[in-house]
């Protein structure tokens, strides 16, 4: 039971570092990017894909990721299934027949955009990424078991 309380606590810890200790510099390009989102508005995140603001605008989710010295890395967009453009949702359609969709996304990039579709099996979370087309462009498959010890 200690051994919860003290993980409980690290976690809050760090969840609280998030929130309030964000370099100025991300911070900053945060307000140049999304000048009309209020910044107690914003929800931050420390992950390993970088420094991530989640909020709120034009009606919608938008998580948007920075390295620490304020670069903007990519915005996810948070979109339904009737959003998305046809090839798209012809996609899901076609491959995820036995998986439950749990996140779908426009990722806007300094390249371009595109296409997050995250699903869950019993056995993994899988990530799909596609281009404008539909035609795949990357697989990340998570197993439920990564970095969990087995007895």
């Amino acid at each position: 039971m200690k051994g919860i309380i003290v993980i409980a606590f690290a976690l809050m810890s760090t969840l609280g570092w998030a929130n309030e200790q964000i370099p100025e510099s991300v911070k900053a390009a945060f307000g140049k990017m999304y000048p009309e989102v209020p910044q107690p508005d914003v929800y931050w995140e420390v992950q390993k894909d970088g420094i991530v603001a989640i909020f709120n605008e034009d009606g919608g989710l938008k998580k948007a990721f920075f390295a620490e010295n304020g670069e903007w890395l990519e915005t996810r967009i948070r979109l339904y299934a009737g959003q998305l453009p046809r090839a798209i949702f012809n996609y899901v359609e076609r491959t995820f027949s036995d998986a439950d969709v749990t996140f779908l996304a426009k990722v806007l990039h300094p390249g371009g955009f595109f296409y997050r579709i995250e699903s869950e099996t019993y056995e993994e979370v899988t990530i799909d990424l596609l281009d404008r087309q539909g035609a795949l462009l990357e697989t990340k498959r998570i197993p439920f078991t990564e970095g969990l010890e087995l007895y």
